[in-house]
């Protein structure tokens, strides 16, 4: 990959560290990433107007780099690669900062590319995928194998509820549709948030979400700390608090690790922290939706409102 870089970007580089979708160096004391993107080139271009927007407001997100022919996109071996300029990568943000950094773009009432809706057809589309992948390769994974049914099963209760959220819930008309990321993850560094190659635009619920499943697995009574800080703090209406519910039951954590394991050869002892801890997200599922409760009647998912602590 070095001498890829060199010819497109004319930077010489003496060491370099390679992985399968990115390779990070450091340049005259910067670190850059040389990534696949994995977006189509309406999306790029799309990403690149809302990085111009973010740069107008002194959003400090991660700029890409021009190569020699003033493109952001590079090929190599017909994928396309960007390379992103990195700095203070380790600073970490808290509920806060995400709440302040989805005030900072809107999208009203434009259309995108990049807005992610239509959960439940996204994740049956997704889990229709997984359990081909271990029809297929399921018997060379044994942690995968004992564990992946409880966890499509999860899912399931994640579609269905989302589905009926959507039916018999009414959406706000005037429910923002803010900037987000594909994931945030806990701690939610620098390096994943401020990375432009993970916005997106959804509603606000999709990064809370996603910050507090991931804080559980490492931090459990922050994680319940945080959830009603940001219920205090936004005081979300009905629709919104019934997919922030959805969207915790969809098991996105166990799933990112399943892909980890078959696409990058990662061992399956990475799953067995998430599964010791089953019984222990099973209580906080049915803890938040106690807590939600007393906002507005949320639908319960029998099983787990029924579980005895």
């Amino acid at each position: 990959m070095k001498e890829n870089i060199l010819y497109a970007y004319h930077l010489e580089i003496e060491n370099i560290e390679e992985q399968k979708n990115y390779s990070v160096f450091q340049w005259k004391g910067n670190i850059y990433y040389f990534t696949k993107v994995k977006r189509n080139e309406k999306e790029f271009q799309e990403l690149l107007n809302v990085m111009d927007e973010l740069f107008k407001k002194r959003v400090p997100i991660f700029p890409f780099v021009r190569n020699v022919s003033g493109t952001f996109l590079t090929n190599v071996n017909d994928t396309p690669y960007v390379l992103v300029e990195v700095t203070n990568p380790t600073i970490q943000y808290g509920l806060l900062e995400i709440m302040e950094f989805q005030k900072q773009l809107i999208l009203n009432n434009e259309k995108s590319s990049l807005y992610r809706n239509e959960w439940a057809n996204l994740w049956s589309s997704k889990v229709d995928y997984f359990e081909y992948q271990v029809s297929l390769l399921g018997k060379d994974h044994p942690v995968i194998l004992n564990s992946f049914s409880y966890y499509i099963g999860l899912a399931e209760n994640a579609i269905s509820y989302a589905k009926f959220v959507e039916k018999n819930i009414p959406k706000p008309k005037d429910l923002p549709i803010v900037l987000s990321h594909r994931r945030v993850v806990y701690p939610n560094l620098r390096l994943n948030f401020d990375n432009p190659l993970n916005f997106i635009f959804d509603i606000e619920v999709r990064d809370i979400a996603s910050y507090i499943k991931s804080m559980f697995f490492q931090n459990k009574e922050d994680a319940m700390i945080d959830l009603k800080a940001y219920i205090d703090l936004r005081k979300p209406d009905f629709y919104s608090l019934s997919m922030l519910y959805a969207r915790l039951l969809y098991p996105s954590y166990y799933f990112d690790l399943h892909e980890k394991i078959i696409e990058e050869n990662e061992s399956d002892d990475i799953l067995l922290p998430l599964i010791d801890q089953i019984n222990d997200y099973e209580n906080f599922l049915k803890d938040v939706w106690l807590y939600m409760n007393c906002f507005f009647p949320l639908e319960p998912i029998p099983w787990i409102i029924k579980k005895e602590l």
